[in-house]
């Protein structure tokens, strides 16, 4: 099975490294060890394999969304994958439900969220900087073609929100705690609101901030993810490993009485 022009390709080499290709008519992928015709991927298709002029061999594949996600062109850090998927289970999300997204960032968690809602739901995703969300944009648009997420070029501050108009909330932001009483008023009863921070400051900062409001603190987590290697017979963990990335901090909400 063949590519299409425009199509994603993820190619690996011998040492497992990654490379994220679009192809386009005439192109040519260019390796450390040789360069690939386009048109060679394109044949080879999702499972075949190519060979650069040197002679290097490069596996061909459909990326993964995590594999996309660690491999798109980025404007900001992305929300890593680890974290990504694990705030899609705290927020508890399902095909068909509308989840509001507050800092757009790269995209990288839009995607995740889009994926979860599906074609029958919606992401409602808010990103004040211009060049974050043209990014976001591009990046949503060429892995996913499910049109399901609306982007906003706005703060969240500025949004009019239907009031317990979403089943889940997602916030990427410096300061949550500016925007977390009117993420709460949009947010359905009984649902989760789900923010990513770097620090621990962060954390106690808008837990203190929550007190008031008809949010309850439902748990503050880390997600591990350790790698091993396996090369037969000997298995050890990977000498590098992704390390604290940041906390996830789920709320969930009380119905306003």
């Amino acid at each position: 099975m063949g590519g299409v022009e425009g199509e994603l390709f993820l190619l690996k080499d011998q040492k497992g490294r990654a490379f994220l290709v679009r192809l386009r008519e005439g192109g040519v992928f260019h390796h450390h060890r040789g360069a690939v015709p386009h048109e060679a991927i394109r044949q080879a298709g999702p499972g075949g394999r190519v060979q650069t002029h040197l002679g290097e061999a490069l596996s061909v594949h459909r990326p993964t969304l995590e594999e996309y996600v660690l491999h798109m062109r980025r404007s900001a850090t992305p929300t890593y994958p680890k974290d990504a998927s694990a705030m899609v289970t705290l927020l508890d999300l399902s095909p068909g439900m509308r989840v509001l997204e507050a800092g757009t960032g790269s995209g990288g968690l839009t995607l995740f969220l889009a994926r979860a809602v599906g074609k029958e739901g919606r992401v409602e995703s808010y990103e004040r900087r211009p060049q974050h969300l043209a990014q976001a944009q591009g990046n949503v648009r060429a892995f996913w073609q499910v049109e399901n997420v609306r982007f906003h070029p706005l703060a969240l501050e500025e949004a009019e929100l239907e009031p317990e108009g979403f089943h889940g909330v997602a916030l990427d932001l410096m300061e949550p705690w500016k925007v977390l009483a009117k993420a709460a008023e949009a947010l359905m009863p009984d649902r989760f609101l789900v923010a990513y921070l770097p620090n621990i400051t962060q954390v106690l900062e808008l837990v203190q901030r929550a007190e008031g409001l008809p949010l309850r603190l439902d748990r503050v987590l880390e997600v591990s993810w350790r790698e091993w290697e396996v090369r037969l017979p000997v298995a050890h963990p990977r000498f590098q490993q992704v390390g604290h990335t940041a906390f996830l901090v789920a709320f969930r909400k009380w119905k306003d009485s």
